[in-house]
């Protein structure tokens, strides 16, 4: 036995043929496959980068309207201790007003009872001497 071995060279060419025929289009196979791996991980970056400017996006937009309703809240609460003030300011006025008008009248109203009485007197004065008149002339005539 020796180390040679005698192979059927026909069999050989044919089986080296069939090789370059189908490596090459294992190759192309195999870099079809690859191409497709490397556009779906390309598409599937692209879809992850736009989920997370979206997810970010929303987060901006949800942390503003945030921030906006808590400043409208304290413009809204500013705008009611105002007001409040405002009307503690118009009822103490009308308050005041009503107390110095009640004070007027109540002026008034003393000095016309005071002409009363004066008018009163003077009209029971002159009763008291048409009753006096009276009087003496009964007295004269009885």
């Amino acid at each position: 036995m020796s180390k040679k071995l005698a192979i059927d060279s026909e069999a050989l060419v044919e089986l080296v043929d069939q090789l370059r025929v189908s490596i090459p289009q294992d190759i192309s196979e195999a870099d079809e496959v690859l191409r497709k791996r490397e556009e779906l991980l390309n598409q599937s970056l692209g879809e992850a980068k736009r989920i997370r400017a979206s997810a970010e996006s929303e987060l901006r937009s949800r942390i503003a309207e945030t921030e906006l309703v808590k400043e409208a809240e304290k413009e809204a609460q500013s705008i009611a201790d105002e007001a409040e003030g405002k009307a503690q300011q118009i009822l103490d006025a009308a308050e005041t007003q009503a107390a110095t008008k009640r004070t007027s009248a109540d002026r008034y109203a003393q000095e016309q009872l005071y002409k009363l009485e004066e008018e009163v007197n003077s009209l029971l004065s002159t009763v008291r001497n048409g009753i006096e008149v009276l009087e003496a002339q009964q007295k004269i005539s009885s």
